[in-house]
């Protein structure tokens, strides 16, 4: 019985498998949608690593980037409906697709997001040294002024870390993340001009007009599309349909204005029309009399991404494709729902097409291209002969190709759109030199809120941050991160220029402060020749003010001192600028002071002393009696 319950449990779970296959780059390829396109915005596709200008409606992959040169902007989509807006001057990259979890990495610039996640689910936004998780309804922004990391929240709450804490930042404050671990909190900044226009896309996308009524739950996220590019008619055969009000050519049909793009293993419609995502990639076309061109969408439960509801031909050089209509079978890699045959692991050769196509006996119906045309993205003329032999094909089912054409990508196959770029819009060198696949494996997805989503085995721990009261510019709050940093953790360098402590301001009368000169200072003579010198930078010990009559303060000039002449033979000059009376000298009153040469002093030999005119007399009549004394 137990052998059973093992064998039973093992077959249970590969069932699973089997029911629910992991989730592969191709289920992927629905998931996310380039939504807006204003200027030169441009993808770096992860396949080829070339940086080509990107169009609306190009289904985006994990590893693919984004930069937004200036004067541009753009939005990508989510197939729940978030948005996230992308400012000029901003690179993003796409780390992670996780069923309803995303993740991302804004190396700088500015996103705006507005989040509409079920529960269970994460979106998840990393900077250079920060990350930032919501886990329900949030609008909020992320800017990166200066290399720092600004989180604004609007509605709801995120999720923000670094890597010395986490906190919750609730709808109306912002955090400032600094690049050495500092944390600001404060209110939102007034609204600017990029705020503005975010919330003005926020009420045409969340308004609830009759497209949301009309459609299925699963595309309601799209409703703003259907809006305003179109109008709901109601057909007895099909129920209520959309048709579009606005047509780029007068031969317009579906699945012509745009190209096929190899995305994912597969040829993906791109379509150019604003609103050409849902009706191109989910339910089916059909041509009504007095409306003409309808989209019949899928009905509640059967909503099925596929690359392109179409029916192919291959003649020869050309290749044609024309729309399914309600209820043909669609032959695709995948589960595309009813009325399609999965052909991932059948002979293809073997598959017997049964569709009549009914959308060939449309005027216009059919877009035949020639195979270089198609691989290009560059079109050119077809002959009309060429076009009636395609339709007599589709009509007879000759030549009719099952799942996608059998032609070879080549590398202008990747590209959404063909056209130049100007130079000066084109990435800078440190967007080019970020690599996705390396910031994938240092940067995990994490779901779970009460982990880490930097250390995602360490549990998380409070942020200190500093509360103040009004929202400050980048460069105020590193200005003042600056003049803050103690001067022990700056360094000598830091402190360079600044005043040196205890030193009494310029002009005090009561010491002398030394000149400084920059020049190392001469050793001082033998103690007992020369007082010992005062300290460097402070008063000397024992000094009188200036100004005293009683002695004199040697003038500070970084030269050694001149010894003054002997007390008794002459009396010492006056300070200059002081009384002229006889002045002691600072240190011993009696003796002279000797030059500081840094030699050994020598023996002062003791100076004789000046005579008077008196004395010279006196010493005259001494040497005349001395003269008369040896004549006697």
């Amino acid at each position: 019985m137990k052998t059973f319950v093992k064998v039973f449990g093992w077959m249970s779970i590969a069932g699973a498998f089997l029911l629910f296959p992991p989730y592969s780059e191709a289920d992927s390829l629905g998931a996310m949608r380039v939504n807006l396109v204003q200027g030169d915005v441009q993808v770096k596709i992860a396949d080829t690593g070339e940086w080509v200008p990107v169009s609306v409606n190009m289904p985006l992959l994990e590893e693919d980037e984004l930069w937004v040169p200036e004067g541009s902007r753009a939005a990508i989509q989510t197939t729940r409906g978030d948005y996230i807006r992308l400012d000029e001057g901003t690179a993003l990259q796409i780390l992670r697709m996780d069923i309803d979890s995303y993740q991302f990495h804004l190396t700088e610039g500015r996103v705006y997001v507005l989040n509409r996640a079920p529960k269970r689910s994460v979106l998840q936004f990393d900077t250079p040294d920060a990350s930032i998780r919501a886990f329900g309804n949030a609008r909020f922004r992320i800017d990166i002024p200066g290399g720092e990391t600004d989180v604004s929240v609007f509605r709801g709450s995120v999720q923000t870390e670094n890597g010395d804490g986490t906190i919750t930042v609730r709808a109306g404050t912002m955090l400032a993340l600094g690049t050495d671990g500092y944390a600001e909190l404060s209110p939102v900044p007034p609204p600017d001009d990029w705020q503005r226009w975010n919330a003005q896309r926020d009420r045409i996308v969340l308004a609830r007009g009759k497209s949301y009524g009309y459609l299925p739950e699963e595309l309601r996220a799209y409703s703003s599309d259907f809006e305003e590019n179109g109008r709901w008619v109601n057909v007895p055969e099909y129920g209520t349909v959309w048709t579009p009000t606005v047509v780029v050519t007068g031969d317009w049909a579906p699945y012509r204005h745009g190209r096929w793009v190899w995305r994912g293993g597969d040829y993906v419609w791109v379509g150019y029309e604003p609103w050409g995502w849902a009706p191109y990639h989910y339910g089916r076309w059909a041509f009504v009399v007095r409306i003409g061109w309808a989209w019949v969408p899928p009905s509640r439960g059967d909503v099925y991404w596929a690359p392109g509801y179409v029916g192919w031909v291959r003649t020869g050089d050309h290749v044609a494709w024309v729309p399914l209509a309600p209820r043909e079978t669609y032959y695709g890699y995948g589960n595309h729902g009813r009325y399609s045959t999965n052909i991932t692991n059948v002979n293809v050769n073997q598959v017997r097409v049964t569709n009549v196509y009914r959308n060939v006996n449309v005027t216009n119906s059919i877009t035949v291209v020639n195979q270089t045309t198609f691989i290009t993205g560059r079109p050119s003329s077809v002959d009309r002969n060429v076009v009636v032999n395609v339709r007599e094909d589709f009509s007879k089912q000759r030549n009719i190709v099952v799942g996608r054409p059998p032609i070879k990508p080549v590398e202008t196959s990747y590209i959404p759109v063909v056209r130049a770029i100007p130079e000066a819009k084109r990435p800078p060198a440190a967007v080019r030199k970020v690599d996705a696949k390396e910031l994938r494996q240092s940067r995990p997805l994490v779901k779970e809120p009460d982990r880490s989503a930097i250390r995602p085995q360490a549990t998380p721990v409070p942020l200190e941050v500093k509360k103040v009261e009004k929202p400050r510019p980048a460069s105020e709050r590193a200005t003042e991160r600056k003049e803050a940093v103690p001067r022990e953790r700056r360094g000598p360098a830091a402190t360079q220029g600044s005043p040196p402590e205890k030193v009494e301001p310029r002009g005090m009368p009561k010491d002398a402060e030394p000149k400084a000169t920059g020049k190392p200072e001469r050793p001082p003579p033998p103690e007992k020749a020369k007082p010992e010198p005062a300290q460097r930078g402070g008063p000397p010990e024992k000094v009188e003010p200036r100004g005293k009559p009683k002695e004199s303060e040697p003038k500070a000039t970084g030269k050694p001192e001149r010894p003054p002449p002997s007390e008794k033979a002459k009396p010492e000059p006056a300070q200059r600028g002081g009384p002229s009376e006889a002045v002691e000298p600072r240190g011993k009153p009696k003796e002279a002071e000797p030059k500081a040469t840094g030699k050994p002093e020598p023996k002062a030999k003791p100076e004789r002393p000046e005579r008077t005119p008196v004395d010279n007399v006196r010493s005259e009549d001494r040497e005349q009696e001395k003269e008369r004394g040896k004549s006697r």
